[in-house]
């Protein structure tokens, strides 16, 4: 029993200690994986942003279309509106191919569901959207210049396509992502900027509801640290033309989970703990993805991960409670079916001992070595009863016989 005992805590421990290892290595696979889907769906995005941008430097280098769609094109802003008779005019030829544009647009749009809008400004100002709608809510905003926007300005600088940190969409007023795509001539010369949005919230839906098993937090950072998804953030009001305000998790009064922070700040991956102020701990895990230059991180209570092993570990107590009863009475059994035929054995030697050879035998029930030991008693009581009869037999008959 002691060797049980001995044997099935060690056991108790070493599965304690491989159901959480593998838990953790879980947790941080799950998070892994949800980053890497992300990255494949706003890879594709980036694709799709440059195959517009090549078909837009075709339609530019071509020459001009006959005919062009009637889609709205926003134009630039005048002083006191949008456009102007002699500006339409004067950028005729830029509203027609832009227009051929457009259409591109929107069948490349609606056939990705994570992307909200799809458009491309010129530099003349100009810019087409794969929604018409969205022409009239700029419409209503005095002095709007796409080429002062992040997406424009991004592109326009680094000359490839590149991902634009979060910003306020126009549109929406909601937090968005831009990959944009400079279409140049030739020579190399701007000729404009295609751009396709990914709204937040289309991740932000996904991200606050993540389904991992376990009771969890999950969050989205920039690269300064701040969050940009998180529960309690969605309602925050914002406008496109101001800077949007959030928690910086740099700056938390828990010093063990801003450690971790940084190192999502810094590109890293793993999975870490960090304890509480009421002495708790909680497992962080984090994976970074890079297109967007933030990092997602969930953190799960320790007390979820390990509650599967307590249940394992009461499991494997309860076996062994059980095992060792059923030891006990085995042992039990076993010891009273050796013990008795001793015992009366040892009766029977003693009554032997007192000149008693007149007693019943041993029944003999069983084969082993106790049986063998009875047997050989059986018949020293019969010899000895015979020695004894015959002796007394001589004893009656006198010394002359």
């Amino acid at each position: 029993m002691i060797s049980l005992v001995v044997v099935g805590a060690i056991a108790l421990l070493q599965n304690q200690g491989a159901l959480s290892s593998q838990a953790e290595r879980t947790l941080e696979r799950l998070v892994r994986e949800k980053t890497t889907a992300y990255g494949l769906i706003l890879q594709r995005v980036q694709e799709e942003a440059e195959a517009a941008a090549a078909y837009a430097r075709q339609v530019y280098a071509a020459p001009l279309p006959a005919s062009a769609s009637s889609l709205r094109l926003l134009m630039p802003w005048n002083g006191t509106g949008y456009g102007g008779r002699q500006m339409e005019k004067e950028l005729a030829s830029d509203m027609a191919r832009l227009r051929q544009v457009g259409g591109f647009l929107e069948s490349l749009v609606s056939s990705n569901p994570y992307l909200s809008l799809g458009y491309m400004a010129t530099e003349s100002g100009i810019t087409v959207f794969d929604k018409q709608e969205v022409v009239d809510v700029i419409e209503a905003i005095q002095g709007f210049d796409p080429r002062m926007r992040p997406w424009y300005r991004l592109a326009r600088e680094v000359r490839k396509t590149a991902w634009t940190k979060l910003y306020v969409d126009v549109n929406t007023k909601k937090l968005n992502v831009t990959a944009a795509t400079p279409v140049l001539d030739p020579a190399g010369r701007l000729q404009g900027v295609v751009g396709m949005d990914v709204l937040l919230e289309t991740l932000q839906n996904d991200i606050l509801n993540l389904d991992i098993g376990y009771r969890n937090e999950p969050f989205l950072v920039d690269a300064q640290g701040r969050a940009v998804v998180r529960r309690g953030l969605e309602d925050r009001e914002t406008e496109w033309y101001k800077t949007y305000r959030t928690d910086i998790l740099l700056e938390t009064p828990n010093a063990s989970f801003n450690r971790l922070v940084r190192r999502m700040v810094a590109g890293e991956s793993g999975i870490a703990r960090y304890r509480l102020e009421d002495g708790t701990e909680n497992y962080l895990a984090f994976a970074p993805i890079p297109a967007v230059s933030s990092s997602l991180g969930v953190i799960v209570p320790r007390s979820e991960i390990v509650k599967p092993v307590q249940e394992s570990g009461k499991l494997v107590i309860i076996v062994m409670a059980v095992s060792v009863i059923v030891a006990i009475g085995l042992g039990l059994l076993l010891g009273n079916q050796v013990t008795r035929p001793i015992e009366d054995l040892t009766a029977l030697v003693d009554k032997a001992s007192k000149g008693l050879v007149e007693v019943d035998q041993i029944p003999i029930r069983r084969m082993d070595e106790v049986g063998v030991l009875a047997r050989s008693f059986n018949r020293m009581l019969a010899n000895l009863g015979t020695a004894l009869l015959e002796l007394e037999k001589r004893e009656r008959e006198g010394p002359g016989t």
